[in-house]
This record gives structure tokens, sequence and C-alpha cells, in this order.
């Protein structure tokens, strides 16, 4: 039984590209996940962090002849279900109808779970260094006290994100209480979003030209956008049976571990021209908020933001003069003349929690949406921002559809007993075939879904996609450093392509054999490869 608020865990994921081919399965639509993950054929020892063998299939490898690539596995739809199971039986209707059912059959267990809720927050900022510690839920944050790029070119960190201190503001956006805080807690006071807005030089486009874009990023849950990782701090050790065993932070010389690679993504999207806007999301790091929980909200504010930059509302930033702004004059401090907010191609992503955000910010945009999270489900059509051009998921995660079936009542519970939403129910799977461009990486042995869902979701695609699955576990910072500069070095190039028009690259798969087959043969470091005979 899954209780999403109790194991939501913490994390912040592989390409694998695009080029139609005529005789593979048509794509925009469900795929028959039977045909597309046959029967496993072999089993490897994994390391971090599961500890044990897994089932996998046996792939060529130019060293070994042949290795066993393990992954997690997931359940397939049902053989020969009439219409799209994922869709149609992970809905929140679907959730509804569950919680009714359960209701009507007393004691509702699925009420009772979610009676105790504590909503989580991370907040590790500052536990190691008191510099840029801030209390975030002051109305009037002093953005100087926020670290910048600059500050972690200090020793140990020596990171190549302070290069960026000249072109980085940084910013705070206002955006509504959510239903929760209103509800449950009585309190409408808005909640401030705070982070960095790295204004880029321009993308290079065919015919020599650039193209000003912006790539708007929410990081992984527990990950907080200026918490200090010092590179020595190991993210595991090996205790005496041979096990690896995650080491827990903040401690020694790190605040949050994964922080560090995650500015490196924005640091790799930068260099390559793209203006970045990453913010700490609700009940993280500097930003304000109850709850790190609500999903639904973390994406709605990816749009508020795009809102923000339009028009000004709600903003403050600290330019990289030094000179605080406030309103549209920060808006056109950043970004620079004209209205560029509101005609420059944007990208939506995010990092397993994040990526759940970004879902929800894509649907939102696209097609009419409910506010699940409060009472009545009140619908608005859609946001439609024309110029947002696509999503870049990593450590990609698909929420209900691909959890088992007797999870789904706790979607229900949990949006009627303390208005949140955490995992997406189906409604943004659903609308995938209309999103312009999407990107979607996972490690094959991630420990929360299997890559079977990141593939059934990439099947639905209808436009420019690519799907990388690396050989490693959940997070996109724990691949290694080889993975992790492939998935980086993968993404910036999606991105850029998919904002200058550039052709699509890459291999289409017919099956989740020929995407893992594909992947890098490249390994997490405590997973030893298993040559097959």
């Amino acid at each position: 039984m899954l209780i999403p608020h109790a194991r939501i865990a913490a994390a912040t994921g592989v390409l694998l590209a695009l080029s139609l081919a005529p005789s593979l399965p048509a794509y925009g639509s469900p795929p028959d996940e039977n045909a597309a993950a046959p029967p496993t054929d072999c089993a490897a020892q994994v390391g971090y962090p599961h500890n044990k063998v897994m089932p996998g299939y046996a792939v060529p490898d130019r060293r070994l002849g042949r290795v066993c690539v393990p992954f997690s596995r997931l359940t397939p739809a049902p053989a020969g279900y009439s219409g799209d199971y994922r869709v149609r039986e992970f809905s929140f209707a679907a959730a509804q109808r569950r919680l009714d059912e359960c209701r009507a059959a007393p004691p509702c267990s699925a009420l009772s779970d979610v009676a105790g809720y504590e909503p989580g927050q991370f907040r590790s900022t500052g536990l190691v260094d008191p510099t840029g510690a801030i209390d975030p839920f002051a109305t009037r944050v002093d953005l100087a006290d926020i670290r910048r790029p600059a500050y972690f070119s200090r020793a140990p960190y020596a990171e190549g994100i302070a290069a960026a201190e000249k072109s980085t503001s940084t910013v705070e956006f206002t955006v509504p209480a959510e239903p929760y805080e209103v509800i449950n807690r009585g309190t409408t006071e808005p909640v401030r979003l705070r982070g960095w807005y790295l204004r880029g030089t321009g993308v290079n486009a065919p015919g020599g030209r650039r193209v000003r874009a912006l790539a708007v990023l929410l990081g992984g849950r527990t990950i907080e956008t200026t918490a200090v990782q010092d590179p020595a701090d190991p993210l595991y050790t090996k205790d005496a049976t041979g096990a690896y065993l995650g080491v827990s932070y903040p401690s020694r010389g790190t605040e949050k571990w994964g922080a560090r690679q995650w500015r490196e993504y924005l640091l790799a999207l930068h260099r390559a021209g793209f203006d970045v806007l990453t913010v700490d999301k609700r009940g993280h790091g500097i930003s304000g908020g109850l709850s790190a929980d609500n999903t639904l909200q973390q994406g709605l504010d990816m749009l508020r933001m795009v809102d923000a930059l339009q028009d000004g509302t709600g903003l403050r930033a600290l330019g990289p003069d030094g000179a605080s702004r406030t309103g549209a004059d920060a808006a056109r401090r950043m970004l620079g003349a004209g209205h560029l907010a509101r005609t420059m191609p944007i990208l939506l992503g995010g990092a397993s929690q994040g990526a759940y955000a970004t879902q929800w910010a894509m649907n939102a945009n696209l097609h009419r949406w409910c506010a699940l999270d409060t009472p009545g489900q009140p619908c608005s059509e859609p946001w439609g921002h024309r110029n947002i051009r696509g999503a870049l998921l990593l450590s990609a995660q698909w929420g209900f559809p691909f959890f088992e079936p007797g999870d789904l009542v706790y979607a229900a519970a949990q949006a009627e007993v303390n208005h949140f939403i955490y995992a997406p129910t189906s409604e943004p799977l659903a609308g995938l075939g209309d999103w312009p461009a999407t990107f979607i990486a996972q490690g094959a042995w991630d420990e929360y879904q299997g890559p079977l869902a990141s593939f059934s979701a990439y099947r639905r695609t209808g436009g420019r996609a690519e799907l990388a699955l690396v050989r490693g576990p959940h997070s996109e910072n724990e691949h290694g450093p080889a993975n992790v500069a492939y998935v980086r070095e993968r993404l910036v190039r999606f991105a850029v392509a998919t904002v200058t028009g550039a052709p699509a690259s890459g291999s289409r798969f017919a099956t989740l054999r020929d995407a893992l087959a594909a992947s890098p043969p490249t390994w997490e470091p405590s997973t030893v490869p298993t040559a097959v005979r």
C-alpha cells in the first residue's frame, strides 16, 4: 500500500533520441506494453541502492560480448484490455470512484491513513555555512543575503556555476497560498519563490543567428538551488557485508548531495546560450510554503513565473549590478527590451518531483485543466502560452498510472482531506501526444518506477521526442560522472534543436529491450557489468 505523502522519496535520470522509422509502430498512441516489454532473459547484481540481483536483458557489449542490463520491473497493462488502460483506469475520476467505494465499506483505511498528514519541508541551506541562510517565510527578504553563483567559486566547491555571476539576477516571485494552507491551516499569506535568473547570450541557430530562449527548471525533491555540496563527500559508503549504504546529509561539508550536479545542468544550458530560470520549489530551501508536496501547485507556479516575466506582477530581482528592482522594471532588466517573455521559445523542465510539476504545467498550458486539490475541483481553460515549446524530464516519473491500482485511492483521499496532489493521475499522460517536444531521461534500475513507464510515455509523444536510459538508479545526479555528463550533453543538444528548429536526431525504439540496449556501456560505479554466456 502506498501513501504518497509518507513515501515521497528524496531524489532528483537518460536519453535516446528520435528519427522516424516507417517500419516501427506508430507513435502518439499507447503501446502494447506486453509486446513492448518482452520477457527478461538474464539477471545481474546491482549495487547502490538495491544491493540485490535484478532481472534484465542480455545485450551486445564490445568488451564482454554480451552483458546483462538489469532494470526495475513494472507490470504491463493487462493483455487484451480495450482502450487506454493507463489513462482510463488511473484518472482522478477513477481515484474518486475508488474513494467512494472505500467510504461505502467503512472503516475506510485510505481516509484514516492520510488523517495525520504533516507536510514535508526541506530546509538545509545554511546548516553547514550560515552564509546564505534566510527566513524563507519573511515577507521582505534582503535578496543580497542569498548565495549567488560567485559564492561557489570558493574552496572546496570550485564550481563552474561561478562563471555565471555577471549574468545572474537573484529573483523572488510571489504566488498564491495553496489550498492546504488556506483550508487546513487558515492562512492566505502568499508564497515567495526564490532562486536565480541566468541571462543567456542566445542559442546558436542555423544561418549564424542567435535565438534568445528560456529554460524554466525545477530540481527534484529535496534539491535546493543554493545548498552546498563538498565534492569530497560521498553519495554512499560500503559496509562490512559489501552492501552500499547512502550517506545522510546535511553532514560533513555538504548540505544537500546532488545540488552541485543540479547546478551543472543549469550551467550547461546557460553556456549553450539559454536564459535559465530556477527557483526552490514550495517548501524547499530559500522559498516559502508550508508544504513541499503539492506538485500540481508547483507546476502552476512554473506558468505563474512565465506570466510574471511578461508583466512583472509579484516579481523582485537583485541584478548583477547590485541594484534591486521590482515589477516590470525587474523583468525588463533581466530579459532586455521588448516583450521577449511573450515571444521567446520556452522549455519547461525538472527532475523527479520537478518532472511531476512539469507534467502538470504542460497539461495546464495545453489543455482544459481542473484544480484537483480544491473543493469542487473548478476547471479552467488552457493557460495558452504558445511560445512554450516543450518539456525536459530528468529522472522521469509518471505517477499513479504506473503505480499499483490499489494505490490510486490515496490520490483522492489526500486531495479531499489535505488538499494536495503529489503524484499525477493520468491527466498529463493523456495529453502527451499534444506536447510539441519531450525529452525523457531515466535510470534503468530506478528504485521508484521502472523504465517501462518512461517507454510507454515516450511512445505516446506525438512531436519531437527523445528517450534516454542509462545504467544507474533513479536520480539524475547519481548515475556516476560519465552517465551524468552524457545525460547533460544530450539534454542540451535536444533543447538547442528544439528552440532553433534543427532536425531531430537519434533513434526510435520498438521495445524496451531496444532502448536499454542503446544505453551507454557505462555503469554507475557500484555496479559491475555481468557478462552473459
